[in-house]
């Protein structure tokens, strides 16, 4: 099941954040090391900036993505922070996070959701491809210590 989470969830939120920045730290602009060190209320902004979803397996957050305004590009929504747990890939758990983040960009209105992935997340890629994300020819650098790491942006029309 997916839930929408809420600023008075941050432990939660900040619980499988950092377990994602651990699993995963080349997945991500920002590293464990930055974000651990957020106080509760960095938390609660974030929760409150956009539309934060996890799914929950067996009672425990397995999943995260956040849909959120993306800033400087007019009528497009940004799809931010996906991380799935090792236990929870395959289930389904990305599509259902996914989908939460397009129902939520289309019920606001926005005409157009965006994302950036890895070159060589080759799982991610396919899960996007298959819902109906399409490259548009941005790339960029991570920023340190993963300059090294390619992304490009894919789009989604709503």
């Amino acid at each position: 099941m997916t839930e929408r989470l809420t600023p008075d969830d941050w432990e939660r939120y900040r619980a499988v954040r950092l377990r994602g920045l651990e699993d995963a730290p080349d997945a991500f602009w920002m590293t464990f090391a930055e974000e651990v060190e957020f106080d509760e209320q960095r938390w609660r902004e974030r929760l409150d900036s956009g539309a934060t979803f996890v799914v929950v397996q067996e009672e425990s957050d397995v999943g995260v993505v956040t849909g959120a305004e993306y800033e400087g590009r007019d009528g497009c929504a940004g799809l931010f922070g996906m991380w799935v747990a090792p236990e929870a890939r395959g289930t389904g758990a990305s599509i259902r996070l996914v989908g939460e983040v397009v129902t939520w960009a289309r019920a606001e209105g926005f005409k157009r959701l965006l994302l950036d992935v890895a070159d060589e997340n080759h799982a991610a890629i396919k899960l996007y491809e298959r819902m109906g994300f399409k490259p548009t020819g941005r790339t960029a650098h991570m920023p340190m210590p993963r300059a090294h790491i390619l992304e490009h942006e894919r789009a989604l029309e709503l």
